[in-house]
């Protein structure tokens, strides 16, 4: 993606008509290395050089693939990163553990291992209940750092306690936002005999 933000640099730099032409011979220079950030064979920009003869509509032309490229850059990450997320909250919720009407889990490891986005959503899933909260409020307290949190999960949302005090996160709903799933464990009934 460097090759590519320095490719865009040096096109938005040659602006002017007298140098768009240089365009073209850093592109050829770095035809290696821009093939491989474009995700193409070399071949593939060479006949792009060779197909648009007016340097300005090449400029116009290479700028949106570069903005096409990013975009598709930015949505693979994003779709990773939201796979390792949900394998994450898939164990943190298994490992998760009742106590009475509530669900204990371990805050710190959500807080590492399962946010993806400030405006996702991160849905507890229990027996008889599902929780969503904003994960924005759980970036802003992973920041803080602290190590002495505790959090549990209930019906009425997610309640998470450190030394000096406490958040209560309520119940959010909203179909548009992508989301973590924390599949809760279904509490265990313990029979007298």
């Amino acid at each position: 993606m460097c090759a590519l933000v320095e490719l865009r640099r040096f096109i938005l730099a040659k602006c002017s008509p007298e140098e768009q032409h240089e365009i073209r011979g850093y592109i050829a220079e770095h035809l290696q290395v821009l093939a491989s950030a474009f995700h193409v064979p070399p071949e593939t920009i060479t006949t792009a050089l060779d197909a648009v003869k007016d340097d300005s509509s090449f400029a116009v032309r290479m700028l949106e693939t570069i903005r096409r490229t990013g975009a598709l850059h930015r949505e693979r990450r994003r779709a990773n990163r939201a796979r390792k997320a949900q394998a994450c909250a898939e164990i943190i919720g298994a490992e998760a553990q009742w106590d009475g009407e509530k669900m204990s889990v371990d805050i710190l490891a959500l807080l590492s291992l399962a946010l993806t986005c400030r405006r996702d959503l991160l849905i507890f899933s229990g027996e008889g209940f599902s929780v969503g909260v904003y994960q924005s409020a759980l970036f802003d307290l992973a920041k803080l750092k602290k190590k002495d949190l505790t959090a549990f999960v209930n019906g009425d949302g997610l309640q998470i306690r450190w030394s000096s005090g406490g958040l209560n996160l309520r119940p959010q709903s909203d179909p548009k936002a992508a989301s973590v799933v924390v599949a809760l464990p279904v509490a265990s009934v313990v029979v007298a005999a």
